[in-house]
C-alpha cells in the first residue's frame, strides 16, 4: 500500500432533521464512487466521520487521504469522471446534485499535510 502524505477534508452539516438521511445517501450514493477511486489509485484512503450533537461545528466530515499533492489536486477531476462513468445521463446528475443540496449545507474544507 502506498502510504499517504496529505489529505483532503470536506465538512459537511446536514439540514435539520436530515442526519439520518444524508448518512444513507453518502453510503448509498457517494461511497461507491469513493471506492472506485480508490481501486483506481486516485486516492489512497477515504473515510467519514460522523457527529450527531446538536451544537457540533459539523456533522459529517470527509476525509480523503493521498499519496503526494499532486494526487489531491486531481481529485475533483477523477470523481467527476466516475460519476460520469456510472450516472451517464446529466439530468440524472443534475438530480443528484439537488439531493444532496437538500440533505446537507457545505461547512468547510482543507488541505492538510499528513505527520509520517
Amino acid at each position: 500500500m502506498i502510504p499517504s502524505t496529505c489529505a483532503k477534508v470536506f465538512y459537511w452539516r446536514a439540514k435539520p432533521g436530515q442526519f439520518d438521511a444524508y448518512t444513507d445517501y453518502l453510503r448509498a450514493e457517494v461511497e461507491p464512487i469513493d471506492h472506485v477511486a480508490l481501486e483506481r489509485g486516485v486516492l489512497t484512503r477515504f473515510a467519514t466521520l460522523m457527529d450527531e450533537r446538536p451544537d457540533a461545528p459539523w456533522s459529517h466530515m470527509r476525509i480523503f487521504e493521498f499519496a503526494d499533492a499532486a494526487q489531491r489536486v486531481r481529485l475533483p477531476q477523477a470523481l467527476g469522471a466516475i460519476m460520469q462513468e456510472r450516472v451517464p445521463d446529466v439530468q440524472a446528475r443534475a438530480d443528484r446534485a439537488q439531493r444532496a443540496a437538500s440533505l446537507r449545507d457545505k461547512v468547510g474544507e482543507d488541505d492538510l499535510d499528513l505527520l509520517v
